[in-house]
C-alpha cells in the first residue's frame, strides 16, 4: 500500500532532514507522496516558499533530479483549525493521508506566552484534529522537547551540581492541564508566575509541556507517538556530515566564538550539554513514524545523545576555539572568561564586550557612521541576550532516559569537531581549510 504523509514545519531545520529521510527511504517505507504544509495564504504563494526555502536547500542536493514532484505544499497556518487548509485540500487530506508528523513549532524561548501557545500547544492540537480526520491514519508522531521536565534545582543552590533525571513519562504539571490551557487561552495567566509555579525556563518549554498533555488526553484512541529531542545541531551524517542551516540554539554559540564575537559564556563549566545530530532526531521520528505504538498507548520518546556522550561546557570551550584557531572565521576565537551567572560574570561581560562595544560604537557616530554603529550596538545586545536566554541550559545538567540510543554512540570531541565545520561551512560560509600554521604544526 502506498503511503502519503502530512508534514508540518519542513521549511525548518528538522522538517527538512525528515523530509530529506522519508524521500532517501521513500522505496523501504513505501512512501508515495509527502504534503507538506506551508504557511501561505493561496497555493501560489505556498509554491513559492517551498521552491525558496525547500527544493532549493542543498539538504537534498543529493537527491535525483526530480524529486521535487513527490513533494506538495499546501497553503495552511497550524495555529488556525483545521490547520488552515482551504476545504477541498482538507477533504484530500482526510482521504489520502496515512502518516501525520507534525514538526512544526517555533523555538524562540522567549515567544511571549500567548503567541508561544498558539504555535506549540494550540499548532499541536490542530494537527491532532487533522489525524483524526484521516480515514487512512495508521499513526501520529508529534514533535516536542526533552526539557518539558524541568530541572528542580538548575543554578545548583541545593544540590550542587547534581544531573536530574527525565524519565520518557509526561512531566508533571501542578494543574489539570485542560483547566490550565482554557485560562491561558482567555488570557487570565501572568508568564512569569506560571513560569515559575510550573518550574519551566521559559515559555518554549511549558508550552511544549502543556502540548503533551493535551495530546496525549485527547488522542487515547489514536496510533500517538510524541518524539522529545535535546538540543538539535549539526547532521551526523545524512544528508552530509556537519549540514545545518539554523544558526539557533547551540549553533549561535558555535558561531559567535567561532567568528571572534563571544568571548564570556555564562555557564558552569561542569555542565554537560545534551547535543543530538539533527540525521539522528529524524531517524526517530520516522522509525516512531513507521512502527507505531497500538492505538491508545501513547508513546513517549526521547531523540537524545545520552549522558555519555553529552558535551561539558569546558569541553565546548576549548575544542570550538581550538576548531576556528585553526580555521579562522574571520575574527579571533577565544572565550576568555567562563563562570556561572552572577556579579562576577556580569563584570565579565561588562568589561569584554559592552565597554569596549559600546565605546566603539559611541566614536563611530561621532565619526558620522551611524550604520556601522547601530551594528556595534546590536552585537552587544546579541551577546547579552545569547547568555541570558541559554542560561538555564548552560548551569543544568540533565540526564535523559532513552529506549533508543544513537548508533554508534557519539563520541563527544568527534561530534562536537563534526559541529564546528557544520556552522563554519554552512552557516558561516567559510571553506574548510586550516591555516598554513596549524598544518605545519601538525605536521611536526
Amino acid at each position: 500500500m502506498t503511503r502519503t504523509v502530512l508534514l508540518t514545519g519542513a521549511t525548518g531545520f528538522v522538517g527538512k532532514v525528515v523530509l530529506e529521510e522519508l524521500l532517501r527511504r521513500r522505496e523501504q517505507l513505501g512512501v508515495g507522496s509527502v504534503l507538506v504544509l506551508v504557511r501561505a495564504g493561496d497555493p501560489e504563494h505556498a509554491a513559492a516558499r517551498c521552491r525558496a526555502d525547500v527544493f532549493a536547500s542543498p539538504c537534498f542536493a543529493a537527491h535525483p533530479r526530480g524529486w521535487e514532484a513527490r513533494v506538495e505544499p499546501l497553503p495552511g497556518d497550524v495555529t488556525r483549525p483545521g490547520l488552515g487548509l482551504a476545504p477541498l485540500a482538507r477533504a484530500r487530506v482526510a482521504a489520502e493521508v496515512t502518516h501525520v508528523i507534525h514538526c512544526a513549532a517555533s523555538v524562540e524561548f522567549t515567544l511571549p506566552l500567548a503567541e508561544a501557545l498558539a504555535v506549540n500547544t494550540r499548532g499541536a492540537l490542530n494537527a491532532l484534529e487533522i489525524a483524526r480526520a484521516c480515514a487512512r491514519l495508521e499513526s501520529y508522531v508529534g514533535v516536542s522537547t526533552a526539557y518539558v521536565t524541568p530541572h528542580p534545582d538548575p543554578y545548583g543552590r541545593r544540590n550542587g551540581r547534581r544531573a536530574h533525571r527525565a524519565e520518557e513519562v509526561l512531566a508533571p504539571l501542578p494543574r489539570d492541564p485542560e483547566s490550565l490551557y482554557e485560562s491561558l487561552c482567555a488570557g487570565t495567566e501572568e508568564e512569569a508566575r506560571l513560569l515559575a509555579e510550573t518550574g519551566h525556563p521559559n515559555t518554549y518549554t511549558l508550552t511544549k509541556c502543556l502540548a503533551e498533555h493535551l495530546t496525549v488526553a485527547r488522542a487515547s484512541d489514536l496510533p500517538v507517538s510524541i518524539v522529545r529531542p535535546s538540543i538539535v545541531s549539526a547532521c551526523r551524517a545524512h544528508p552530509v556530515p556537519g549540514w545545518i542551516d539554523s544558526a539557533a540554539a547551540f549553533a549561535a554559540f558555535v558561531a559567535m566564538i567561532g567568528a571572534g564575537k563571544l568571548r564570556v559564556l555564562a555557564g558552569d563549566p561542569h555542565t554537560r550539554l545534551d547535543v543530538v545530530p539533527c540525521d539522528s532526531v529524524s531517524e526517530r521520528i520516522v522509525a516512531a513514524a513507521f512502527a507505531p505504538p497500538p492505538r491508545g498507548a501513547p508513546r513517549i520518546q526521547h531523540a537524545v545523545a545520552g549522558l555519555a556522550s553529552a558535551l561539558p561546557i569546558s569541553l565546548c570551550r576549548e575544542g570550538i576555539v581550538d576548531y576556528f584557531r585553526d580555521h579562522p572565521a574571520g575574527g579571533r576565537a577565544r572565550v576568555e572568561y567562563v563562570g556561572r551567572r552572577g556579579r562576577a560574570t556580569r563584570a565579565a561581560h561588562a568589561l569584554r564586550h559592552e565597554l569596549p562595544g559600546l565605546g566603539a560604537a559611541l566614536w563611530l557616530e561621532l565619526k558620522s557612521r551611524p550604520q556601522q554603529a547601530r551594528a556595534i550596538r546590536k552585537l552587544v545586545e546579541r551577546q547579552r541576550v545569547l547568555n541570558d536566554d541559554f542560561a538555564y541550559f548552560t548551569h543544568a545538567t540533565l540526564d535523559f532516559a532513552s529506549s533508543s540510543k544513537c548508533d554508534p554512540p557519539l563520541e563527544p570531541a568527534e561530534y562536537l569537531a563534526t559541529v564546528c565545520r557544520g556552522v563554519s561551512r554552512h552557516l558561516l560560509r567559510r571553506a574548510d581549510r586550516p591555516r598554513r600554521a596549524a598544518v605545519a604544526a601538525r605536521a611536526r
